[in-house]
């Protein structure tokens, strides 16, 4: 996607950091642990400037509310108060495009086009390939697989240009973005487990509380992804 001028603080002591991290793992002598520091140190930086202002909350809210919806009353009726008769028998990107239209219409940011891209993985990695594949998709797995490719997609929003300038060709460019993506996923996984997620309105006050603690606690568990920890073999 490359960075975009007014995305970063460009003098910001986090983002700084977070840039410099970068630099070393793109370098000659790449590592995973160099990976896990750059994103760590991103983590650090999002948190403090970006995550708070995000359309995330919002749009996982929604969509969130439209799957208890299903649940509770039913696909036909659910679909019929939506209004989304009109891709109820689409497949593909068709049915991606209508549901990224009617959840994510509002694109004005970076940060809206990140989220709707998001949302279009997050449906893939979920195997929705008819509207009625979303009967099979639980709240729990739906939130945390879009916070992971919500994390996965900023990152690379923010250093991709940074990233190929280092390498000489752009299959290592997809090498490191594929590291990325697998050692961001595996540590929220490992680190979030939610149970019995609550049965709330998702776009009320409290709704938003509730997404917003989640995605900090994925951030902070993303924070320290490049600590060195010691397995205690007393």
């Amino acid at each position: 996607m490359g960075t975009s001028k007014g995305y970063i603080p460009p003098k910001n002591p986090e983002w700084r950091q977070a840039k410099s991290a970068v630099t070393r793992m793109s370098g000659t002598n790449y590592s995973k642990d160099n990976v896990r520091k750059a994103i760590g140190k991103y983590a650090e930086a999002y948190s403090k400037t970006h995550l708070g202002h995000s359309s995330f909350s919002n749009v996982a809210g929604n969509f969130m509310n439209f799957l208890n919806d299903i649940s509770n009353n039913g696909f036909d009726s659910t679909i019929e108060k939506y209004g989304l008769d009109s891709i109820k028998n689409k497949n593909g990107s068709e049915l991606y495009n209508g549901i990224l239209d009617y959840f994510s219409r509002a694109i004005s940011t970076i940060d809206d086009q990140i989220v709707r891209d998001s949302l279009y993985d997050t449906l893939e990695d979920l195997e929705v390939y008819t509207f009625e594949s979303l009967n099979n998709i639980q709240s729990e797995d739906f939130l945390i697989t879009f916070i992971i490719n919500f994390a996965v997609k900023n990152f690379e929003e923010c250093f991709a240009e940074k990233i190929l300038s280092k390498q000489e060709n752009i299959d290592r460019y997809d090498t490191i973005i594929e590291d990325v993506e697998n050692l961001i996923g595996d540590r929220i996984l490992a680190d979030m487990q939610i149970k019995d997620i609550l049965k709330i309105d998702f776009l009320s006050d409290d709704g938003q509380a509730y997404i917003n603690n989640i995605c900090k606690l994925c951030y902070d568990s993303l924070k320290t992804i490049g600590e060195v920890y010691y397995e205690n073999l007393d």
